[in-house]
């Protein structure tokens, strides 16, 4: 655009242009301007400065950032006994409506943490780094609404290498209809964790879990930073940390979901923490078992993608492949010592997938609450679906699918807030039936 109005201005001089311009220089200018015109309309459309979908709910959305220290807890993922565990804590609420306030930019607006996450999936710095120029649609410095005397609670964990901020639209939209979310940021999990006064990355970790139950410790790790953002919350209702949020939480209606590995801490915390009234596992593998002695499991639904988790779990199958079944290359990569260490480990970790799919399966196959979305894909269940507007180029960094992201995530939203309303509100405006048949995409899957 600088060189098209560079090159009218000298063209409206005849003289000077015919003068001091020799044809050549006038054709490549005319040429590197078509070029970078062209360049820049294909990256507008590959990778767009997108908008989030608008939230469903009534309510405006306030969004705080909480730092919080478990004292209780030294730092499992550093060698260093001195150090404790550190969170960061986003909190989505209802709010009242603030027009003098600004909407929060994505990520944020902290450049470091695009950076390192792009960084985590292998591209250059730059491919992202768009994304603060997004807008969302919460704003920090709300009060909080007065319409409800107290709000029911989520927990949101997100999967690893990712970060709790590209669940932003599903958090905004359960705040929007009456809930208090804290989306966590598990350190060390998160591709970047923004501390105030520091970026920590997960390359930075220094305790590395060579073993075949790594996914389950971490797991694990994470259910406990859950547990611990409950207490938090609670200090927060009772006034004894300082907050906007005294006396507005309702700790007796809990509810846990996440994406991924995320959604394993879903279920595990569905299994394992009586204050958990609900949870829901957005296309996460699980690493638990429930205890024989165990009490009542929590309220679980499943929600799995169609390109192969949904068909694993109707034939109660690991995710993992026999080690016969994988290619040779790849049973050298699972035997080696920064994977299994052996063979017989492997087939060890593969035995007990597939016990802990059985028991997946047969708790679904009891509740009826397992849901595919036809042309889903993993990632769709998150913001990133949005990050990259040719569905030809998501294809090619494995996000696949024929439903467009955005409608992939409207279902989602609505089979969510349908499931939490069921169970920590007691409501049933719209049932999961109704949404079946409101979305020919949804599918609940009957299993046999």
């Amino acid at each position: 655009v600088i060189l098209f109005f560079v090159y009218t201005l000298v063209k409206t001089n005849d003289r000077f242009f015919e003068a001091r311009t020799p044809k050549t220089l006038k054709i490549i200018a005319i040429s590197i301007s078509i070029i970078s015109l062209a360049v820049t309309s294909v990256l507008a459309y590959v990778l767009p400065v997108f908008e989030l979908p608008m939230p469903t709910g009534s309510y405006d959305v306030g969004i705080k950032y909480f730092h919080l220290i478990d004292e209780n807890r030294t730092e499992p993922f550093l060698n260093n006994p001195a150090q404790k565990r550190e969170l960061m804590v986003k909190v989505y609420y209802p709010a009242e409506n603030d027009n003098s306030k600004p909407f929060d930019r994505y990520f944020h607006n902290s450049s470091e943490q695009i950076r390192l996450f792009t960084a985590g999936y292998g591209m250059p710095d730059f491919i992202f780094s768009h994304l603060k120029l997004v807008k969302t649609n919460s704003k920090e410095e709300l009060q909080i609404s007065n319409k409800e005397q107290s709000y029911p609670v989520i927990l949101f964990s997100h999967g690893a290498g990712t970060t709790m901020e590209v669940q932003t639209s599903q958090c905004e939209d359960l705040a929007s209809n009456g809930y208090i979310v804290a989306a966590i940021d598990h350190t060390y999990v998160s591709a970047a964790t923004v501390f105030p006064d520091k970026v920590v990355s997960d390359k930075e970790a220094t305790t590395f879990f060579n073993t075949n139950e790594s996914e389950e410790i971490i797991t694990q790790i994470m259910a406990d930073d859950s547990k611990f953002v409950i207490e938090s919350l609670n200090e927060m209702n009772e006034g004894k940390i300082d907050s906007i949020f005294k006396g507005k939480i309702n700790l007796n209606e809990i509810g846990a979901m996440g994406h991924s590995l995320g959604g394993a801490v879903a279920y595990n915390l569905a299994i394992n923490e009586s204050r958990v009234k609900a949870a829901i596992n957005l296309d996460g593998r699980v690493y638990d078992i429930p205890k024989e002695n165990s009490t009542q499991m929590a309220p679980f639904l499943m929600l799995a993608n169609d390109k192969y988790h949904i068909q694993s779990i109707q034939n109660r199958e690991s995710l993992l492949k026999k080690f016969e079944e994988l290619p040779e290359e790849e049973q050298q990569i699972m035997i080696s010592e920064f994977m299994y260490g052996s063979k017989e480990a492997y087939n060890e970790a593969y035995n007990k997938a597939t016990q802990i799919a059985i028991e997946l399966t047969d708790i679904l196959k009891k509740s009826g609450n397992l849901f595919t979305i036809e042309g889903s894909d993993h990632m769709k269940f998150t913001d990133i679906g949005f990050f990259i507007g040719s569905s030809q180029l998501r294809e090619l960094i494995d996000i696949g699918g024929k439903t467009e992201p955005v409608r992939c995530l409207e279902i989602t939203k609505s089979v969510t807030l349908a499931f939490f309303n069921q169970h920590l509100k007691g409501e049933s405006l719209e049932s999961l039936e109704s949404l079946v048949e409101k979305y020919p995409e949804l599918k609940k899957v009957d299993i046999k």
